[in-house]
């Protein structure tokens, strides 16, 4: 099943677009994927908040002319609030509306306007919710996945942010009543370009804010199955707000066949990855999260500064995940995940086969 978004473009035969954040530098030809013409990946009406709310990626040059947009909402001019945070590659609108259930919206900017007719969405509140972005993966390996977190860590919803798959039609049909597919159509970002890829940072902060409000959010990606015992995870959730997990890297052991997935892998590295974390967060623990961290609003002086929710401070004593580098498409051809790892070199754990195998124990008793 698929769950609507309302995006905002800048026409594509205009001359005017986003231009790279310059802490990267650019060969010719590097920019493929870079997101020039998103303003919004989504404009939304939270019902219980009386607010309209729009989610996108950072202004960089387009601040200004973003900023003095004009906001009209059923026929009134209302003001706004734009806030953008450069270094964590996203942005967030917010005004204050009247109450109502149909909304016509305006934004008319200096060479262009759009207009959207949206509803007012009753924002569920406290839900446990999974998401990842995804392109092109088999649609076998994303149900696997989705079935072991929410046989596993009793979500209320599992949100796939898809990329532009070629099989989105067949992944919305297999998924059907057990996740929801959102069509993320956005350049994901150069390859290797830090402060330029915004895809990813934006689909998890759209999925906190519109689907995990006052609840727990998981950030794993279709390649990572956590390992832990969900009341850890509640009693380090309570006391931090943030829990962040290492991980073991499942190299590539050819299972003999092609279709294979998760559990036909038993065999990781000896030694924990000390980078790349993820995490589960509360919704009103954070005010930002990225791929691999969380952020949260500080009053330092008379100035309000994000600051970083350290990893090495909040780092799970009770779990682990597990990312299996043959679950991918090879999209990066150069990190050499489909190499084979001689069997010597690595340590056997059924973690996971074991997770899957006792809760349909448990579904037998």
């Amino acid at each position: 099943m698929s769950k609507e978004i309302n995006p905002v473009f800048i026409p594509g035969d205009m001359d005017l677009k986003r231009h790279p954040n310059t802490r990267d530098t650019f060969a010719p030809g590097e920019l493929i994927n870079f997101d020039h013409k998103t303003i919004f990946y989504d404009v939304y009406i939270d019902e219980q908040d009386a607010s309209l709310v729009a989610i996108g990626p950072p202004c960089l040059n387009l601040k200004d002319y973003i900023k003095k947009a004009k906001l009209i909402v059923n026929g009134v001019q209302t003001p706004f609030s734009l806030k953008e945070h450069e270094e964590h590659k996203i942005c967030f609108l917010k005004a204050r509306i009247s109450s109502g259930k149909d909304y016509e919206i305006e934004f008319k900017f200096k060479d262009f306007s759009t207009t959207l007719k949206l509803k007012s969405l009753n924002i569920p509140h406290g839900n446990k919710v999974l998401a990842a972005i995804s392109k092109n993966n088999k649609t076998e390996w994303i149900s696997d996945w989705v079935d072991f977190y929410r046989e596993n860590y009793d979500l209320d919803g599992v949100y796939i942010y898809d990329n532009g798959s070629k099989n989105v039609d067949e992944l919305e049909h297999k998924l059907e009543g057990r996740a929801k597919v959102i069509r993320w159509n956005h350049p994901y970002g150069p390859p290797k370009k830090r402060f330029n890829k915004f895809a990813q940072p934006g689909a998890l902060n759209h999925c906190l804010n519109r689907f995990a409000k006052k609840g727990v959010l998981f950030n794993f990606d279709i390649d990572e199955l956590l390992i832990a015992n969900q009341s850890d995870i509640d009693s380090e959730l309570e006391k931090n707000g943030t829990v962040y997990f290492d991980s073991y890297n499942v190299p590539f052991v050819n299972p003999g066949k092609d279709d294979y997935s998760y559990y036909d892998f038993s065999y990781r590295e000896k030694n924990r990855r000390k980078s790349a974390r993820k995490f589960v967060c509360l919704h009103n623990a954070v005010d930002i999260i990225s791929q691999h961290n969380t952020w949260t609003f500080k009053n330092i002086f008379i100035k309000q500064k994000v600051k970083r929710n350290k990893p090495d401070k909040l780092e799970s004593k009770n779990g682990f995940f597990m990312h299996f580098l043959g679950i991918t498409t090879n999209w990066q051809p150069g990190l050499k995940k489909l190499k084979e790892t001689p069997l010597d070199s690595l340590e056997p754990d059924k973690s996971h086969i074991k997770m899957r195998y006792n809760k349909s124990m448990k579904e037998g008793e």
